[in-house]
């Protein structure tokens, strides 16, 4: 593993721990599960330090059909992979910091943070940021996506 990888994964472990906080990025307090990926990929220089994120309700998916998550993730990454490529069979595949984007509700409304060996790093509502495997999610994976300016 390179330094900057090193880097970057130092970065996205030392927010374990953390409480989830709706539209809140602070190491110091939490994250929900956009801002925490948006404070890493501007740690990492793949976001511009000024990138702001649209508001958004904390039950957006619940509630409806369109995915913001992945309208914005459009317009920041590349889309590497969908459900139908069998995401959990091409692990290989992965990088450290893809999006991972899963179905929360009745669309694509949670995401987490790919480090490695089939682990993702994500806010959970209720635990806070967690480290998980990512075949946890395996029925409920939407899509893989690659910031543009990443490394």
């Amino acid at each position: 593993m390179n330094e900057f990888n090193k880097t970057i994964e130092s970065e996205i472990c030392s927010w374990l721990g953390k409480r989830w906080i709706h539209g809140q990025s602070a190491k110091s307090t939490g994250a929900d599960c956009i801002q925490f990926i948006v404070a890493i990929a501007k740690f990492a220089g793949w976001l511009p330090q000024n990138y702001q994120t649209i508001r958004y309700a904390k039950d957006w998916a619940v509630h409806n059909d369109k995915s913001v998550l992945k309208d914005e993730l459009e317009k920041v990454a590349n889309q590497i992979m969908k459900k139908e490529d069998r995401v959990l069979n091409n692990l290989d595949k992965l990088q450290l910091g893809d999006v991972i984007v899963i179905v929360s509700g009745k669309t694509a409304g949670h995401a987490g943070i790919y480090l490695k060996d089939g682990r993702i790093v994500h806010s959970h509502i209720v635990r806070g940021i967690v480290k998980e495997s990512l075949s946890i999610y395996e029925d409920l994976l939407d899509s893989v996506w690659r910031f543009k300016q990443c490394h």
